[in-house]
Parts: C-alpha cells; structure tokens; sequence
C-alpha cells in the first residue's frame, strides 16, 4: 500500500524546492493548483517556525507583493 501525498506535505515540498525563497499563500495555490487559500494558510500557519520553516512578512519571490510569506530557512 503506498502512502498518499497530502496537502501539506504537497506544500512543504514546493516550499523546500523554492530554495530558501519566500512564497505566499496565494501563490502557492496558484502553484499547486489548490481549492483555496485557506488550505494554503493552515499549512504554512502550523509549519512557520518549526521543521526549517519561517514566516515572516516580505516580497513574495513569486508575485513581488509584500505579504505574509513562509520561506525554508537556508
């Protein structure tokens, strides 16, 4: 039986792949092609400050808005 691929663990990947970059939630459902934001926002919530994560606000490498943004520390 394989493991199914989450939602976070979707987002997570994609944060880790940005290298270090700062994303915001929109454009991480744009990206992932999500249902809405607010499925991005609960993920990068409960990420931001643990596992490597963090966030912050700052330009969005994406969209250049500065917003609230979760980046994988270097």
């Amino acid at each position: 039986m394989s493991k199914r691929t989450t939602i976070a663990d979707r987002i997570e990947a994609f944060v880790k792949r940005m290298d270090g970059a700062a994303v915001c939630d929109d454009c991480i459902t744009d990206r992932l092609d999500l249902s809405s934001v607010a499925q991005a926002a609960v993920v990068t919530h409960a990420a931001g400050g643990s596992g490597g994560f963090e966030r912050l606000k700052a330009p969005c490498e994406l969209c250049s808005q500065a917003k609230p943004v979760i980046r994988c520390k270097p």
